[in-house]
């Protein structure tokens, strides 16, 4: 058994996020041995909802796990974009812009939960504080040292395997823009979608199990949701009654993504690799796609960045820039934004949207021999 086990490529995932997770079940698939250290003392998720667009859906199916994922999302394909003054600015379903397809909103804890299952008991290291990483493949925890033949870095914006192996690299930014999420459990009160004020822009969903998925976010200076307390309805209602103790608030950051997401036997993915600003709803969807290509290129990382950066540099591009959109600075720039929006034709938006949510995983090829004990330790 021991025999069996040496021959099989070890990997070892720092960080049980979404990411990690998304990666621990690829690489399983892939016929490696998988382990994933998590600090906390049980795999959760710090946030609201997340909304995961066909192409994050498409990798979950790769590996196996997206009915399990759709089991406990919502389907929403409607929803609308409007100014304040209840305009509306974008004609499009979200739907028709995912490409006439439903688009999943599950909560990010339940997300996590279905991730976790999907991986063995015994390849979870919780409650595991890792402090160190080598570029050959060697993890450092208070218990000791591990060696692996691939490390994925999967542990968030402020990466320590990031500043390891990568000093002077992958810089965290701060964007000067706050950001409010909370579940409210009750339904949607009217309009479902996103409303593009001056200096902010406020987001309403709908969730699983009657809920509903507010999110706020507004420039620097504005550090209060009182901010949005005079929007239109049912901004305003879903601000004056929500729940303080319910309610995540931090600043959004961002990083440089280095010029190569791998260094010797260490990839990076997720925020670690890429974090950016959640304008255009993709932060989880590409830390799952990083998992899904880490795992088809886990015998040729070069291959693994050359995928990655070329399509992370390309929504990190276009989300900095939509920030001028979704929240201009005064007024009349919202109002030339407003102009510019609705005159835009159909296929220009369905274009933008397309080349981001149409993307498709490479299949994992698995070891027919490896599928039963694919996740050995």
């Amino acid at each position: 058994m021991e025999q069996v086990r040496s021959a099989r490529p070890r990997a070892g995932i720092v960080g049980g996020g979404i990411g990690g997770l998304t990666a621990a079940i690829a690489l399983g698939k892939a016929g490696w041995a998988v382990t994933v250290y998590e600090r906390a003392p049980e795999f959760t998720e710090v946030g609201a909802a997340v909304v995961l667009f066909p192409n994050a859906l498409a990798a979950l199916d790769e590996i196996g796990v997206g009915d399990q994922v759709r089991a406990v999302s919502l389907r929403y394909s409607s929803g609308a974009i409007r100014n304040l003054r209840g305009r509306t600015l974008v004609s499009r379903r979200s739907g028709d812009l995912a490409g006439g397809r439903d688009l999943a909103i599950v909560h990010r804890a339940e997300l996590i939960d279905v991730l976790a299952r999907a991986i063995p008991c015994e390849c979870l290291r919780t409650g595991t504080r890792v402090t160190g990483v080598g570029v050959g493949g060697e993890i450092v925890t208070d218990a000791g040292v591990d060696c692996y033949d691939l490390v994925v870095a999967a542990d968030g914006v402020h990466s320590v395997v990031r500043q390891q192996i990568w000093p002077g690299e992958g810089t965290v930014e701060r964007t000067g823009v706050s950001a409010w999420r909370w579940i409210v459990d009750a339904p949607p009160l009217g309009f479902v979608g996103q409303v593009w004020g001056i200096a902010g822009e406020f987001g309403i969903l709908p969730s699983a199990g009657d809920r509903t998925y507010a999110f706020a976010g507004a420039r620097r200076g504005i550090g209060s949701l009182e901010y949005f307390a005079d929007w239109p309805e049912p901004v305003a209602q879903l601000v004056a009654n929500a729940d303080p103790a319910r309610i995540i608030e931090d600043e959004l950051l961002e990083i440089r993504t280095p010029k190569s997401l791998t260094r010797g036997k260490v990839a990076l993915i997720g925020d670690a690799a890429h974090a950016m600003r959640p304008h255009l709803g993709l932060g989880a969807a590409l830390a799952i796609e990083d998992g899904v290509t880490l795992a088809a290129y886990a015998d040729d990382l070069r291959g693994y960045s050359k995928a990655r950066r070329r399509r992370v540099h390309a929504v990190q591009w276009i989300s900095r820039r939509m920030s001028t959109v979704v929240m201009p600075a005064n007024r009349p720039l919202a109002v030339a934004r407003d102009v510019a929006v609705r005159m835009s034709p159909d296929a220009l938006a369905l274009s933008i949207y397309g080349v981001i949510k149409r993307w498709r995983p490479q299949p994992i090829a698995c070891p027919p021999h490896e599928a039963a004990s694919r996740f050995s330790p």
